[in-house]
């Protein structure tokens, strides 16, 4: 039996069930969200019964797997039995030791329902197409979003309804889409063509943004409640996909918070996972008055020039303190490619 390669590739993570079910685009969105973990011997991997966030792959090694009256067996990493996941579904169906040192990969449970769902869906999409011959450009934009973190959390069930629900609408060069300190009524998807990104006078020594095909703008209005804080100017004709912010609000808004309860906490912790930080994103004063037992003190308006000192190996769980602001910080550090959830209790955690 050959060793396992250190890191699969998207064509070697096909083999497992039920990745081969994947379109090529979601099974390369799962293949670079996979975590590697490594297990001496006798290390109680899974217990029985215990609620599991994430889907577990046995690459190399042996493991028992103590089923109760299903009965115990091992599997060994490479084998026929090892394709399949170690604990099907989130609450795992047996206790599962290493039997000698072994290496996993893990896929998160609802991600992976997720692109399951979407790869459905594609499937559906195309087969309704039936002699039609679409473009695979005109599509990109879509794929483009589908896969960026704002939308990674989006319920397939939801993804009809958003499709149904945009409204498109041709643009001029030189048309200015939104405008800075007006009140956000829109999001929008760059459908075709670049626009750039108009920062106020106190911010003109940035870099300016551009934004090109799957580009999206306005969410950080719709979820903070507050103006515009930058302008967006067409560089060329174009299309924009527009979402109004009554339909933000019941589509998408709820997948851009997502919650995690200290119970939650407590299980990663003991499953390894990756490490976590409690984020408190009020002003330093307000910490001061009283915050969390070790929770860091970030102000959210702070959290964009402060990026790149944060440790992306890390899992970032804001206070829910700061009310809508706690919120808006999740966002935005999921959409700067971090992992975030805001702290919430059992029952807000679960929904």
């Amino acid at each position: 039996m050959s060793p396992a390669p250190t890191q699969l590739t998207c064509e070697h993570l096909s083999s497992f069930s039920p990745m081969d079910f994947l379109t090529p685009h979601y099974r390369q969105q799962l293949h670079a969200s996979l975590q590697y973990l490594q297990y001496p011997a006798g290390t109680p991997l899974l217990q029985r019964g215990e609620r599991s966030v994430a889907q577990y792959y046995l690459l190399e090694g042996r493991v028992s797997v103590d089923g109760g009256s299903a009965g115990k067996q091992h599997i060994e990493g490479g084998s026929t039995q090892a394709h399949l996941p170690l604990n099907p579904g989130q609450s795992n169906p047996a206790s599962i030791r290493a039997v000698t040192a072994v290496r996993l990969f893990a896929v998160e449970h609802q991600l992976l329902q997720r692109l399951l769902g979407w790869s459905q869906e594609a499937a559906y999409q195309v087969s309704s197409l039936g002699e039609m011959q679409v473009e695979e450009q005109e599509d990109d934009w879509l794929a483009r979003l589908l896969a960026t973190p704002l939308f990674g959390r989006l319920p397939p069930s939801h993804l009809h309804a958003l499709l149904a629900r945009f409204e498109y609408v041709e643009a001029r060069a030189g048309e200015r889409v939104v405008g800075y300190g007006e009140p956000g009524e829109h999001f929008f998807v760059l459908k075709r063509g670049r626009a750039q990104v108009s920062l106020p006078a106190a911010y003109r020594d940035q870099p300016a943004l551009v934004l090109e095909r799957g580009d999206f703008f306005g969410e950080e209005a719709l979820v903070s409640g507050a103006v515009r804080s930058a302008s967006v100017i067409m560089l060329e004709d174009g299309e924009l996909a527009r979402l109004h912010r009554d339909d933000f609000v019941e589509l998408v808004r709820p997948t851009l918070i997502p919650r995690i309860s200290k119970s939650d906490m407590q299980r990663l912790d003991r499953q390894g996972q990756r490490p976590h930080l409690l984020l408190d994103v009020r002003l330093a004063a307000e910490y001061r008055l009283g915050h969390q037992p070790e929770s860091l003190n970030l102000p959210v308006a702070n959290l964009r020039t402060h990026a790149d000192s944060l440790d992306r190996a890390t899992c970032y769980v804001v206070t829910p303190e700061g009310g809508i602001r706690s919120e808006l910080a999740v966002h935005l550090l999921n959409q700067l490619g971090f992992e975030a959830y805001l702290l919430g209790d059992e029952q807000s955690a679960a929904a």
